[in-house]
């Protein structure tokens, strides 16, 4: 099922790239240093995957999911200057064996990646999975190793899992934490409660967010 998704972990070229991302600091503008390395990647991939299997998918469109998750975030190795996702949708053919994917396969991974920060051109059911396994990632990893250990980030630190579930009616984002965890602190990173609601509302799926197993209204976390 995941032939090509390995081809890529073993891929020189790739994996070069991805160390030059996870060896710079990326400070913007004062904000945390976020990883952005591998462990990320492969976390989103499983994401990605535990979202195109709960939404019925065929294996084929679970692996492109899961290699544009491999692929979202190269254009870092740009920079933190630059529109990252845009960078990556013009790089990332240098990372697979183009002859492996149909024409239409390249444009969804290509669509995929670019629109993967905010989510506001969803062309795909790919494309949807990879914002939301995106903003999925928030526990602990992202930030334990962050050269800012800053409120925000020790905050984070106190998110053991984030579990999600969708069924016909629902889609629950479920946080495990620390008994003394801080949710107002994701005020500061909202899109990672309010990003899953929008997508909720392109599967026509109802929204529900839990922190240890408690409904939290997501609506204290807009602006």
């Amino acid at each position: 099922m995941i032939e090509r998704y390995e081809k890529i972990l073993s891929n020189k070229d790739y994996l070069a790239v991805v160390n030059k991302i996870e060896n710079t600091k990326f400070i913007t503008d004062g904000k945390w240093d976020w990883e952005h390395g591998l462990g990320h990647y492969k976390r989103v991939a499983n994401y990605v995957n535990s979202i195109l299997s709960q939404l019925g998918t065929d294996n084929r469109t679970i692996e492109i999911g899961m290699i544009a998750a491999l692929l979202h975030d190269i254009g870092l190795s740009k920079g933190d200057k630059t529109d990252h996702a845009l960078e990556s949708s013009k790089i990332f053919k240098k990372y697979i064996d183009e002859k492996d994917f149909s024409k239409t396969e390249l444009l969804t991974l290509e669509q995929a990646i670019k629109d993967h920060s905010k989510g506001e051109h969803i062309q795909s059911i790919v494309g949807l999975a990879l914002v939301l396994g995106d903003k999925l990632d928030v526990t602990y990893q992202r930030t334990i190793n962050s050269s800012i250990q800053d409120k925000m980030n020790k905050e984070i630190q106190k998110i053991k899992s984030v579990d999600i579930e969708i069924n016909e009616q629902e889609l629950i984002v479920k946080y495990v934490t620390t008994h003394d965890f801080d949710r107002y602190i994701l005020k500061n990173w909202s899109k990672c409660v309010l990003i899953p609601m929008k997508m909720a509302k392109h599967l026509n799926r109802k929204y529900k967010f839990m922190i240890n197993n408690q409904i939290i209204d997501y609506r204290e976390f807009k602006d």
